[in-house]
């Protein structure tokens, strides 16, 4: 049984576990903690359980665990229950952006830096620049994080740069910095 699949926080015993524990002589109920020990169940969980303190649970199981010790003979009236297992996570899914847009990006992300105000110098390549980070974040689905990482700038100057450029609205920005850029200064196409 692989460990890591099981749950070890909150585990509860079934009722009919405890229930056992309820009515059971003291070679049944050590003979009970083994076992369930023994399926992955807790001190804990097993303790709660069995109104046992957790650590005569384990005082029991190494006491038990010594040669000529147990009773393998006993049988319960139910199978020895398993204990929760952890949900599977599934894999996150990470999209990288194209290598020819990740290219084209990172020959005219130094143009596009240069670009200030009104200033008309690099303004095409600067409305290329976020139209292209727009389509690789809106069409090919990479995040802004991952562009961010791969272009070697924070993900809060890319969706700078997008709300500026009118591809993204601000989420609570009401500061002037945020509004988009004049159209006289964009590059009318």
């Amino acid at each position: 049984m692989p460990e890591e699949n099981i749950l070890k926080k909150n585990q509860r015993l079934p009722q009919e576990v405890q229930e056992f524990f309820k009515s059971a002589d003291k070679n049944s109920r050590n003979e009970m903690i083994i076992r369930l020990h023994e399926n992955g169940w807790t001190f804990e969980a097993i303790s709660n359980g069995s109104q046992v303190t957790r650590e005569r649970i384990r005082q029991i199981v190494k006491i038990m665990k010594q040669p000529g010790a147990r009773i393998d003979n006993i049988t319960f009236p139910f199978e020895i229950p398993e204990p929760p297992r952890k949900p599977i996570k599934e894999k996150r899914q990470v999209i990288e952006p194209k290598p020819e847009t990740l290219a084209r990006l990172l020959e005219l992300q130094p143009y596009a830096q240069q670009v200030r105000s009104n200033g008309q110098k690099y303004r095409e390549e600067a409305e290329e620049y976020t139209a292209l980070l727009n389509h690789a974040h809106t069409v090919e689905g990479v995040t802004l994080y991952r562009l961010a990482k791969r272009l070697g700038v924070t993900h809060g100057a890319l969706r700078f740069r997008l709300v500026r450029y009118g591809y993204k609205q601000p989420i609570t920005a009401t500061s002037k910095v945020y509004a988009p850029i004049k159209k006289d200064n964009r590059i009318q196409k």
